[in-house]
């Protein structure tokens, strides 16, 4: 790829995170550049996070309506899988599955709920209770 066809996007109009972009030099060694992301990189990562934010809304309304407990919703407001919450918080997967249930969350020890605090980094409190 040569230096013309990779154009680096000086204008913050096209967002607001740099990226990094590698081209071919007159020397033909690697260059590298810092840009803007372009239009369809915008476009392509708000359809992401407007995913995610759906994602986050569904958890929320299954916590309110006890179809889920509130773990649930802040793996989703954290982006985590239950391997990953299980390798956190230090509890095994299909522990962390379970309590994903609102009748064996409410039932969980207050050590259980410390190691789910400490790893969505919130309070007993906050995990508690969804708002």
């Amino acid at each position: 790829m040569e230096d013309e066809s990779n154009p680096v996007y000086k204008n913050q109009a096209y967002g607001q995170f740099r990226e990094l972009f590698y081209s071919y030099g007159s020397n033909g060694t690697f260059e590298k550049r810092v840009g803007f992301h372009d239009e369809s990189d915008r476009v392509t990562l708000q359809q992401a996070w407007d995913l995610f934010n759906e994602r986050i809304e569904d958890a929320r309304l299954k916590v309110k309506s006890g179809k889920a407990s509130p773990i649930l919703y802040y793996m989703e407001k954290t982006l985590v899988t239950p391997m990953d919450l299980s390798m956190h918080a230090g509890i095994m997967v299909w522990r962390v599955k379970r309590h994903l249930k609102p009748k064996v969350f409410n039932r969980l020890h207050e050590n259980t709920l410390k190691k789910y605090a400490e790893a969505f980094n919130i309070t007993i409190e906050q995990l508690k209770n969804v708002d």
